[in-house]
């Protein structure tokens, strides 16, 4: 390898664009293609700089190329060297020309994925697995989503029959919007995309299209229905959602359609990869196009902009050609953390299956979140304050408080914040986490339950968010101030007792039907003995921490957006990266984090960097065509 491209491979694997275990597989493609060359190095180091942003492939047309490469070292702030492009273009040459031939097929079939590593198509080179499941996503989209015609006359009917079986919490009949309605009727004879903002009503819509199918095809209650997520945790809040709509059905009505009600209620939720039934040893799924799903089998999965393309892709493929299937999801959240955004793709070439739910009850025309969301003329609307002159007593309900830093952001600057924060919203956390009792049985009306609620609430009413993990205003550096406030608050109040604390678990731990971004407390009883508190439903539970690895659990005052996604708070305070062009700094992120605010939302950034993630929208590149 020449010094020019040590010098590019270098500072890829410096700026973290490259792993070093992705540098390793580079550096063993000579011993799969024999003419492997440093050009070839280049441009696979490039595909999968692209990868870790998204992309499922690269252009090989020159100019969108070289846009590709200029586009991978300014977001890493690295310079570009003339020599790099060069060097691209030696490669593309040289693979137009059949070279290559040991790692890049030709792609003309689905088997090629199984041939060749990298695969050479219409101009663009993809690592083959994504290849293959951009086909499979093409082919049982075009299978499984088939629109049929329906009257449009039925919705004030659908809207008028629903309101005369539900009442809300304020005694008032249930008044669907139309789209409500629309995907209620259309899901009934076709499989749908339903998509649409914070609190407009996706599982709500859920719970009475399963209603109405239910009713209208009682045959389908002796098939399996299926309630699945990226996530454990997003799995559950579903079906918790969908549960809770029980709640607005007449007992009559409950009378009347038992069957199906109870069908619904008892519908087991899933991770995709516990639905599709992974198995490590294989590194393969148990369901698969050879053994798919039970016929006539009703799949509902939420959150679907998190799933990267090649789990879609195993999901796709494993559905039978007669099961009714519905995507919820909201398309300007963020993508998932792996290649591909299918939902947004899907959102751009299926419309003819989309239903999108556009009015949001949580955020009305007068909530300054709602406004915010929108990202459209922010800056005639809001303006910057100093970070000095925060003050929650300023936060009334749904109110925006933007605070400017600067570029070079001062830690005193961001401990004064957080000891504010902590004042007016983590406090009493210490104080009252030291007083439960993990082995005391109580019931509801109990101190001990109401103590432990109190807990509880602290954890789950407000959150400080951050794009970044690392760096002064990283989740890692917030998390171990806070804790320093906690440290200190117990040894000036309780001497001598240890410190309980706010975690997440990072890993899913399937005995215990707990998943990775689950909230808990870290307490102790008398002894000292420690155990962790989650919630399941009303009742909260213990664990010894014993039973548990070392590396399940992290602080949790603070955390990503990606780990708050599909996640809610009354307050959020959410900090931006502050270089202009850092690859975290976009719209979704920003539309993310301030969304899983319901009260306030108060967002530290430089002015300059707002307005760039209010104008970024973060565009992945798989190809996927219908």
């Amino acid at each position: 390898m020449d010094k020019n491209n040590e010098n590019l491979m270098n500072a890829l694997v410096e700026c973290g664009a490259v792993t070093l275990l992705q540098k390793r597989l580079l550096d063993a493609i000579p011993e799969f293609c024999p003419d492997a060359d440093s050009h070839l190095i280049d441009l696979l180091a490039l595909l999968l700089c692209r990868q870790g942003r998204g992309d499922t492939r690269i252009p090989l047309e020159l100019d969108r190329l070289e846009s590709r490469l200029l586009n991978t070292l300014e977001s890493f702030a690295v310079p570009c060297n003339p020599a790099y492009m060069e060097s691209l273009q030696n490669a593309v040459a040289k693979m137009n020309d059949g070279g290559y031939e040991g790692v890049v097929g030709g792609g003309d079939s689905e088997e090629s994925f199984f041939k060749k590593p990298f695969t050479l198509k219409d101009n663009y080179l993809y690592p083959s697995k994504y290849f293959y499941s951009k086909l499979v996503v093409e082919k049982r989209v075009r299978e499984l989503f088939v629109t049929h015609s329906f009257d449009r006359n039925n919705i004030a009917r659908c809207i008028d029959r629903v309101a005369a079986f539900t009442k809300d919490g304020a005694g008032n009949p249930v008044r669907l919007e139309e789209a409500q309605a629309e995907a209620i009727l259309r899901g009934v004879y076709e499989n749908l995309i339903i998509t649409g903002g914070p609190g407009t009503g996706k599982t709500t819509v859920i719970f009475f299209l399963l209603r109405e199918l239910y009713c209208t095809h009682p045959e389908l209650l002796e098939h399996p229905l299926y309630l699945a997520a990226p996530s454990g945790k997003a799995a559950d809040r579903m079906k918790e959602s969908i549960v809770n709509s029980m709640n607005l059905v007449s007992s009559e009505e409950l009378e009347n359609n038992f069957a199906v009600y109870d069908k619904i209620a008892k519908a087991e939720t899933y991770t995709l990869h516990r639905l599709l039934g992974y198995l490590p040893n294989e590194n393969k799924f148990f369901h698969d196009e050879d053994n798919p799903f039970p016929e006539n089998a009703v799949f509902v999965m939420d959150e679907s902009s998190m799933v990267d393309i090649t789990l879609f892709g195993a999901f796709l493929k494993a559905i039978p050609r007669n099961a009714k299937i519905f995507l919820l999801g909201d398309a300007d959240q963020l993508p998932p953390v792996d290649a591909g955004a299918v939902l947004g793709d899907l959102l751009g070439v299926k419309l003819n299956s989309t239903v999108k739910l556009t009015v949001s009850r949580r955020f009305n025309k007068n909530s300054e979140i709602g406004q915010l969301a929108s990202l459209e003329n922010v800056e005639s609307r809001f303006a910057f304050k100093p970070v000095s002159s925060w003050a929650t007593s300023e936060t009334s309900q749904n109110a925006v408080q933007l605070l400017a830093t600067s570029l070079e952001i001062s830690r005193a600057e961001i401990d004064s914040l957080l000891k504010k924060w902590f004042e007016q919203y983590m406090l009493d956390f210490a104080t009252l986490a030291s007083q439960i009792d993990p082995k005391k049985e109580c019931s509801p009306q109990d101190e001990e339950s109401q103590l432990r609620q109190k807990v509880w609430d602290i954890c789950t009413h407000s959150k400080i968010l951050s794009a970044e993990r690392q760096g002064v205003i990283g989740t890692d550096s917030i998390n171990q101030y806070i804790e320093q406030f906690v440290e200190k608050q117990t040894f000036e109040k309780y001497r001598g007792k240890k410190v309980c604390k706010m975690l997440m678990l990072v890993k899913n731990q399937k005995t215990f039907r707990l998943y990775n971004g689950d909230m808990c407390v870290l307490c102790y009883d008398k002894f000292g003995e420690s155990y962790v508190m989650f919630k399941k439903g009303n009742d909260f539970v213990f664990y010894p921490t014993y039973l548990f690895p070392k590396d399940v659990f992290e602080l949790a005052y603070a955390s990503t957006i990606h780990k708050a996604q599909g996640s809610e708070y009354d307050h959020v305070l959410m900090f931006l990266p502050t270089r202009l062009g850092h690859p975290l700094l976009n719209r979704q992120i920003l539309y993310t984090g301030l969304t899983r605010a319901k009260q306030s939302v108060t967002i530290l950034a430089t002015p300059e960097a707002f307005k760039s993630a209010c104008e970024t929208v973060a565009q992945r590149d798989t190809g996927i065509e219908l």
